[in-house]
């Protein structure tokens, strides 16, 4: 029940912060004329692209981590 009532306040938050950044904003690209994107969905693309990084980040050291001990094990001395 606490975390509907969590959740449920959250999504109120998020849908006011929603209306608030409903204007337009330019977004100029390399060629052609500028874009006219509403600003909520700029913040959105930022949030997701920082998000996509972080979890590339930690895919990557993760992999980088296991072949690591995978490296360890397989050239253990002591095995035979």
């Amino acid at each position: 029940m606490f975390k509907s009532v969590v959740v449920l306040i959250f999504i109120l938050l998020l849908l006011i912060f929603s209306s608030q950044n409903m204007e337009h904003a330019s977004i100029h690209v390399v060629t052609g004329r500028p874009l006219q994107i509403p600003l909520i969905l700029i913040i959105a693309g930022a949030f997701v692209a920082g998000y996509a990084t972080a979890l590339f980040t930690f895919i990557m050291k993760q992999s980088k981590r296991n072949n690591k001990n995978r490296d360890v094990v397989l050239r253990n001395p002591n095995r035979f």
